[in-house]
């Protein structure tokens, strides 16, 4: 379908060292950043675009149980620092007020030091981590 070309192409525009700090290790094709269902698993994906349809970034959120979800954030990589993963990161945090979910967490590489300085801009707290991860989670203040 087209989200899947339109997801290869974006993952082709990728330099190898931001799919290992997305991913953790290589990859191959894009159809990883597609949203997917897996049992009681689901997760959802929020895509900025050009006016062309060419994705630009890609967060994903994936549930991990009722109140916490897990986002996970990659802009082109031509196209960085230019505030597309702020916005996208905004987006997510402002839906999240209404989704009933209580946190939200992410693990970003040590050395990606461009996504921490973002989470840790955007509200994120780091709760853990180690000499390769570091863990940060975000409590979705929900209005009253």
């Amino acid at each position: 379908g087209s989200e899947e070309s339109a997801c290869d192409a974006f993952f082709g525009q990728l330099h190898w060292y931001d799919v290992r700090w997305r991913f953790g290790g290589p990859r191959t094709s894009g159809g990883c950043l597609l949203p997917r269902r897996e049992g009681f698993r689901r997760s959802l994906a929020f895509a900025a675009s050009s006016e062309a349809g060419d994705i630009l970034g890609i967060i994903n959120v994936e549930y991990l149980d009722a109140d916490t979800a897990e986002v996970a954030l990659i802009v082109r990589s031509d196209l960085k620092h230019q505030g597309i993963g702020a916005l996208l990161l905004s987006h997510v945090m402002n839906w999240s007020r209404t989704s009933g979910l209580k946190w939200l967490t992410g693990h970003v590489m040590t050395d990606n030091k461009a996504m921490l300085r973002l989470a840790l801009a955007a509200g994120f707290i780091c709760v853990g981590g180690d000499q390769a991860l570091v863990e940060l989670n975000w409590p979705i203040d929900t209005p009253a």
